[in-house]
């Protein structure tokens, strides 16, 4: 991992200059929707905008409601199916697995591709992750803490995201524990990071080396909460209060800002260099008029804001210009109930 010197100073140039956002190029990249009713994925060209193929996830029926992306390999955790799917552009061997059984009883929610070999895959009803190498389709499933919701990756370490939910409802706070990567080196698993907060649901990963970890709280209580926690020191390092109602999944935007996905407001924000909420409940962006299920970005720095409706029609996604503006260019409709989004590349052939 860089020091974290030159990430700060490299997040500080980004915010300053924001014609650095419309450097990157899109040629050859699609967002990705899962559909949670559907049980599909949705393909949005990131160039023009146009929907893409839609790939039908079945077999097995399931509940897929999260995703990551890896070039051209999608894994998607498919819920109460205790499996993972994998789609790629044909650019996996020959004979690789599309779907890998987890334990039975995993519920499967929330995954992460380390490599190009290994994906993990979070098991909240049995307490436990399971690295799967989706080449060979080959598991290890490991001890974590109580009832995982969400993997993620740093350069140094697979950090598993504990919810510690009983009956669904929070049991106190929550935590991390973290593993290290698979190569070159066995993965082991070496600590437990303590957080401030509770049903930690979501976590995303800064360009200043930051991991944010978003905490829903406690269902009516509107007590969503952003723990700030350094990969490397291995400890939670500052809280933010304020993020309302259940608050979603977050993405870091190059102008040092994180958005996060709220049902209820739209779009929150967070200025990651002051540590302040710059748009928070009552604040909140939302296009359309819409709450928002999930949230990707693209090369250029625009969002990709997907709302999900009342899941019994296709959801939609909004297509607009980076923060602060967050200018409507489009939208795009989509399966039933999409419920996450991330980026991969294309040209796509499920």
């Amino acid at each position: 991992m860089r020091p974290r010197s030159v990430m700060l100073a490299a997040a500080l140039g980004a915010a300053a200059c924001s014609d650095a956002l419309e450097q990157g190029t899109t040629a050859g990249q699609v967002i990705v929707v899962i559909n949670t009713v559907s049980n599909s994925l949705s393909l949005v060209d990131a160039t023009s905008f146009r929907a893409g193929p839609v790939v039908d996830l079945a077999p097995p029926t399931g509940t897929p409601a999260t995703l990551d992306a890896r070039g051209a390999v999608i894994a998607i955790a498919l819920g109460d199916a205790d499996a993972v799917r994998v789609v790629s552009s044909g650019t996996l061997p020959p004979g690789a697995p599309s779907t890998i059984g987890l334990p039975v009883g995993s519920g499967a929610t929330g995954v992460a591709i380390e490599n190009d070999s290994i994906v993990w895959v979070a098991n909240p009803n049995l307490n436990s992750a399971t690295a799967v190498n989706y080449i060979t389709g080959d598991t290890v499933t490991w001890a974590t803490g109580t009832y995982p919701q969400a993997i993620v990756v740093t350069d140094l370490y697979v950090f598993v995201v504990n919810g510690n939910l009983t009956g669904g409802q929070p049991a106190g706070p929550s935590s991390l524990r973290w593993f290290t990567r698979s190569d070159p080196s066995p993965i082991r698993a070496y600590g437990t990071i303590a957080l401030s907060c509770p049903n930690a649901r979501f976590a995303a990963v800064g360009r200043d080396g930051f991991l944010y970890v978003v905490c829903a709280g406690t269902v009516g209580a509107r007590d969503g909460k952003l723990s700030i926690v350094d990969p490397v020191a291995l400890r939670e390092v500052a809280v933010l209060n304020g993020l309302g109602e259940s608050p979603g999944a977050a993405v870091y935007h190059p102008s040092g800002r994180l958005l996060i996905a709220s049902a209820t407001e739209g779009i929150l924000e967070i200025n990651t260099l002051t540590r302040a909420v710059t748009r928070g409940p009552g604040a909140g962006f939302k296009p359309g008029g819409a709450g928002i299920a999930a949230l990707a970005l693209d090369p250029r720095g625009r969002v990709y804001a997907v709302a999900a409706g009342g899941c019994a029609t296709p959801g939609t996604v909004h297509v607009l210009s980076g923060p602060p503006d967050y200018r409507p260019l489009t939208t795009v409709a989509v399966g039933v109930c999409p419920a996450a989004a991330a980026l991969a590349a294309a040209p796509f052939i499920p």
